[in-house]
């Protein structure tokens, strides 16, 4: 093993150090490296000098073997005293280095090997990074009727006491615009595709049939989203949106800001439940009307900056302007009074309705010209657009249990954006292929044609 080291270290020295060994045996021309380091051979093995001759240490400290920090064989010595060490950092790898060989811009080195190590890649490597936030979707700023664009999402489980005083666990179903950023609430008994559809029902029937439904995907964080992503397996569900030609869109799993203009309704609506109910234990009977004044207060709330008060400044505009027309937790507007003898014809009636079709589209034109353009600022920091994953590439899968139980996967496809830049990827688990962002996805080898 000793003269197989030897033979290695030398076939190393003469492959990277050619002009320092002639040095060393022509004694003529000195090399910078030579005077630098204080060269000199000994069995035919370059090595290091210095200032320690005089400490209590072994002869190889003392004088370490120079080797190359690009040779594939440094590579291997530094790999090997990495494994030694049970995979310690940079530092501790230097040090047991150092103890024999002298590799120059050794850290480097030691750090773009660490960083190939796929058992410290399982355990501290790092995700994919996230380029730069896109633009908004077509669906968040398009100048649609209501509810066109809808997204869907279950809130958790609530307690409420039935007529016997027993416990009964309820949900909230929420439905939400993409545009006007209005809601509207729904009380469901539980989590079956029976239920979601009369609620479904009941939400189309009060407020509009949508053109594309979106929602979470999957095994996420609560056992709402688990069943809301069963609902599309549903033939019952899948049949009733076919009729009335709706596209379900799911957006990847585990990857709730995706859908964060309906997670952040959510959590809008939970506050307000929070404040008006506290510890209370109420009845269902109760616990809908509480509900249905909550979805009255959320549509109630300004979209747009809200002045002091002024004359002459319009009012605050909310999704109840786009809706009705007028908030809707104030009373509405006394009618003029009309004459005695006034008398209600065609051209009243064409003219009232022209009246309300204006009054309407100054409520669009509000939105476009005040909410949308306080939309354009972007409050997210940037990303890193220098992507690397590629199809192909060995991963670990983020998930809730201790890092070295998460699953590997292989990346299957890329799924860019309407910029073109890739946020998610499809990959394929020995349970089947999924949809993750890349945030959660964490590389342990690269594809080998990328290499």
């Amino acid at each position: 093993m000793t003269e197989a080291e030897t033979a290695c270290i030398r076939t190393c020295q003469m492959t990277s150090y050619p002009e320092e060994i002639q040095c060393l045996k022509d004694n003529k021309k000195v090399s910078p490296l030579v005077t630098q380091l204080k060269l000199f051979m000994k069995d035919n093995v370059i090595r290091c000098g210095g200032r320690i001759h005089n400490a209590a240490l072994e002869e190889e400290t003392k004088h370490p073997i120079l080797l190359s920090a690009k040779h594939a064989f440094t590579h291997l010595v530094a790999k090997d005293a990495h494994e030694r060490l049970h995979h310690a950092g940079p530092s501790s790898t230097i040090t047991l280095l150092r103890g024999k060989y002298w590799i120059p811009a050794i850290r480097p080195c030691v750090r773009s090997i660490l960083r190939k190590c796929v058992i410290c890649k399982k355990v501290s490597g790092r995700p994919y990074k996230a380029p730069d936030p896109p633009p908004l979707p077509k669906t968040r700023v398009s100048d649609v009727a209501p509810f066109t664009y809808t997204g869907v999402d279950y809130s958790g489980a609530l307690s409420v006491r039935d007529t016997n005083g027993n416990d009964r666990k309820t949900f909230i179903c929420l439905f939400t615009c993409a545009s006007t950023r209005a809601v509207h609430l729904e009380l469901v008994t539980d989590l079956s595709a029976e239920t979601f559809l009369f609620a479904f029902r009941r939400f189309c029937s009060r407020k509009s049939t949508p053109k594309i439904m979106m929602s979470d995907n999957g095994t996420t964080f609560t056992a709402a989203a688990r069943h809301l992503n069963n609902l599309c397996e549903s033939a019952v569900v899948r049949d009733e949106f076919n009729n009335r030609l709706i596209d379900w869109k799911f957006i990847p799993t585990r990857a709730p800001w995706f859908g964060g203009w309906w997670e952040r309704m959510i959590g809008l609506t939970k506050n307000v439940l929070n404040k008006v109910l506290g510890k209370a234990y109420v009845t269902y009977e109760t616990l809908q009307t509480i509900v249905t004044e909550a979805e009255a207060v959320i549509n109630d709330r300004p979209l747009t900056y809200v002045t002091s008060g002024e004359l002459g400044q319009p009012e605050t505009l909310t999704p109840a302007h786009l809706l009705y027309g007028r908030r809707i937790t104030s009373l509405p507007v006394e009618p003029a009074t009309l004459p005695a003898d006034y008398r209600i014809n065609r051209s009243s009636l064409v003219k009232q309705g022209t009246r309300r079709v204006q009054f309407i589209q100054n409520f669009r034109q509000r939105w476009r010209r005040e909410y949308l353009t306080a939309l354009r600022e972007r409050s997210q920091l940037r990303g890193n657009n220098n992507q690397t994953i590629s199809v192909g590439d060995v991963v670990q899968i983020q998930d809730d249990c201790p890092r070295t139980q998460w699953r590997l996967a292989v990346v299957e496809e890329l799924v860019p954006g309407n910029d073109g830049f890739v946020r998610s990827a499809k990959v394929q688990t020995k349970n089947g292929l999924t949809h993750r962002p890349i945030v959660n996805l964490y590389p342990i080898e690269e594809c080998k044609n990328n290499i």
